[in-house]
């Protein structure tokens, strides 16, 4: 899989997606895009800074994608789907809910154990693209006692994921992923 390619495919589906929102008389400003700023170096001893009523929408992104991470870990562990909607939406929804349900049927749980690394591309309206390579050292467990069932990985595997989170009702959720197949 070339990943360029992937890229440039889910970046114009988030186009084209924002194009879409944009048309639906949705309230939220679907033109608006983050810009880079410099702080002025200028000395300003008289005038302490004070907070920005502005949120900084990259920082919302990154922090709302590490708390789709907080939320998977512990639905994944306990086997609980109650919490998904707060991060997920759409199909990445869909698939939580499934891989929960899954889990009950297998009798088993996840221990998700990885270190991310995760790197804001684009903010396109209420769209936002992030690449995240990171280390995956995750095992299943028994959902009961919370200890390794078969054996656990020995040395970590390293994903390459491209997430697409959008803006629903003012919050930013993981709507869909694609991963990098392995030696591309």
């Amino acid at each position: 899989m070339n990943w360029r390619r992937v890229a440039q495919w889910i970046t114009g589906s988030l186009l084209v997606a924002a194009l879409a929102a944009a048309c639906g008389g949705d309230d939220a400003d679907p033109t608006a895009t983050t810009t880079a700023t410099v702080a002025d170096s200028s000395p300003t001893p008289s005038v302490a800074p004070q907070p920005s009523a502005t949120p900084n929408p990259e920082a919302e992104v990154l922090a709302a994608y590490a708390d789709y991470w907080e939320i998977y870990i512990e639905a994944l562990r306990n086997r609980d789907d109650s919490r998904l909607d707060e991060v997920m939406t759409g199909p990445r929804l869909e698939r939580g809910l499934q891989e929960i349900a899954d889990l009950h049927a297998q009798g088993r749980a996840v221990q998700l154990v990885v270190e991310n690394s995760p790197v804001l591309l684009e903010i396109r309206g209420d769209l936002a693209l992030i690449s995240d390579e990171y280390e995956n050292n995750s095992y299943y467990i028994d959902p009961v006692t919370k200890q390794p069932v078969g054996a656990t990985p020995v040395g970590s595997e390293t994903l390459k994921d491209l997430i697409t989170l959008q803006r629903v009702d003012g919050v930013w959720r993981v709507r869909d992923g694609v991963r990098e197949e392995p030696n591309q």
